[in-house]
Formats: C-alpha cells, structure tokens, sequence
C-alpha cells in the first residue's frame, strides 16, 4: 500500500506497509467509488477490503473473503459499481457476484456463473456497463455477454475468434474499441455495436507496444 503525492506522483510506503492475503493473490482492483478493494486468490476466492479515505489503509471486510470457484484468475468491477464478475481458469466460467454500496461485500447473484470457453484469463465491463467480455485463451476466441442492470447476471451472445493465445484485454475510455492482447501475435482490435454489444473485427497492431500502454 502506498500514499501518491498528487504534485510529483511519488509513492510512500504506508504504515504498515501490507496488509495480508490468501495464498497466491493474482490480480488486484478498485471499485469505481475508491472505497473497496477486490483481489483475486489463485486458490478459489476473492479477498474483500475497505480504502481508509484518509490513510488508504486497506482493512479485510466481515467477511474477508467470498467463494469465486476453482481458479479466479482475473476480476473486473462494472463502471456502475454495482457488479464485479471473476474468471475461473480451470472450471471455465464466470463468477457473477453484486456489490453492497455501503459495505462493499460481495454477494453471488441467483445465476452465480455464466460458462465460457476453455481457460478464460480475463474480463472487461465496457464503459455503459451493459455488455461483458471474457478472453478465452486455449480456445482463441472472446465469450460476449450483456449485463442485467438489475441482478447482475450475464446472459451469452456467443463467441469471436481472436488471434493466438488471447491473454489481456481493454477498453479504449469512450468504449468505442476493444483491444485484445494476444500472447503469440499482433493485438487484435475491434468495435463495439453499441445497441447489441456484439464485436466487429477491426484489424490488429503491434503486440509489443500496446502490452506496454495496458499495463
């Protein structure tokens, strides 16, 4: 945990410097409204924590932690900050889970998870918090869903070829264009149809420098 220095961008070392986690944390997130923290256990939860607003200290929610399947691998929370979902890399779907906006806890929503193709390692929320997006990375494709802006639940609108080894992907800030990182090949872009949240292929560009602009 760090504070920034909002002149120079600077990080200092909070006290104290960490706060535990469970075993083999892989990827971390903020909700949209700066308050909650969501991490990824590789061993089959998601760890809950609140922001202090003052010190940024993170504090594990009662709950600390919340079932989210065999391997959650990465997590996403809606723009909305209502929902947040988490691919399960060895069972193969997606964990649909609302927010409590006030003490942030996680709970799974009547549907729980939505299926999506072999070895999922990542999900996007587009910008309007409508649609879903998940790689599927020994398949080559993307799983497309829309959002159910009230429970949360993601329902499929099928699946677009990506290019090899699909990993990573995300939004460009006006959710105009999806960009998808392909592990063995140039990154694949596409556009979004607004109305149905179906991808239309749009070319690809250089894996190496847009690797560099995700992260």
């Amino acid at each position: 945990m760090f504070t920034v220095d909002r002149t120079t961008g600077l990080l200092t070392p909070t006290t104290p410097p960490s706060v535990p986690s469970l075993s083999d944390p892989g990827q971390i997130t903020v909700d949209p409204s700066g308050r909650f923290v969501y991490v990824a256990n590789g061993f089959g939860t998601v760890g809950m924590f609140t922001i202090d607003a003052t010190t940024g200290l993170l504090t594990p929610m009662s709950p600390a932690t919340v079932h989210a399947g065999g391997f959650p691998f990465e997590l996403a929370v809606s723009p909305s900050g209502k929902f947040l979902y988490v691919v399960d890399n060895i069972f193969n779907h997606v964990a649909e889970f609302t927010i409590d906006q006030v003490t942030g806890t996680l709970t799974p929503t009547s549907q729980a998870f939505a299926s999506t193709g072999q070895g999922p390692t990542a999900v996007t929320v587009d910008p309007t918090s409508k649609f879903a997006y998940v790689t599927n990375r020994p398949d080559n494709t993307i799983s497309m869903y829309t959002i159910d802006s009230n429970s949360g639940e993601l329902t499929a609108l099928g699946v677009i070829p990506t290019g090899s080894t699909p990993f990573h992907l995300r939004f460009d800030p006006a959710g105009k264009f999806l960009y998808v990182i392909n592990e063995d090949g140039p990154a694949s872009i596409y556009t979004v149809d607004n109305s149905t949240g179906k991808l239309v292929p749009n070319g690809n560009t250089g894996a190496a420098s847009l690797q560099l602009a995700m992260h």
